[in-house]
């Protein structure tokens, strides 16, 4: 037996899995949106109600509601990342400044993540090239008919 395959049985042998009422999932995935919306990432939310963040993302992936105001969460996350990283550069000091510029840049970095489209870099694309339209044309028996038609009126 692998080493992996005994650590796993072993871990789910002293810890089994709990059976959550709905109220309870519900009174989580609450705290933990409301986490989000003032920057807490959902594994520090998750700690005081004795459950796993994956146990949490499993919920949340499988109700189409809970998805998209986790998406909402991530918004606000990201909103209040940013603002957290105005606050550091602010009070940023010659002595911090080194360590401040890493904090303020993984909040920029974990900002564009959740919410690419206010604080991700813009790329603007443009077209300037040209487009060449060709046609041809086909004629076919029915217009030699055509010709030949007119060819006899003419020659009478």
């Amino acid at each position: 037996m692998e080493t992996t395959e005994i650590r796993y049985r072993l871990r789910r042998e002293k810890k089994p899995a709990r059976e959550w009422t709905d109220e309870e999932r519900d009174a989580v995935v609450e705290a933990v949106f409301d986490g989000m919306s003032e920057g807490k990432t959902l594994s520090e939310t998750v700690q005081d109600y004795n459950v796993t963040a994956g146990t949490v993302r499993r919920w949340i992936t499988k109700d189409e509601t809970l998805f998209w105001e986790y998406m909402a969460a991530r918004m606000l996350m990201a909103q209040s990342l940013a603002e957290e990283a105005l606050q550091v550069a602010r009070g940023t000091s010659n002595t911090s400044v080194t360590s401040d510029k890493l904090k303020i840049d993984t909040l920029q970095w974990a900002a564009t993540k959740m919410n690419p489209r206010e604080f991700g870099d813009k790329q603007i694309v443009q077209n300037e090239g040209t487009q060449t339209v060709e046609i041809k044309v086909v004629e076919e028996e029915p217009v030699k008919t055509i010709h030949a038609g007119a060819a006899k009126l003419l020659s009478s």
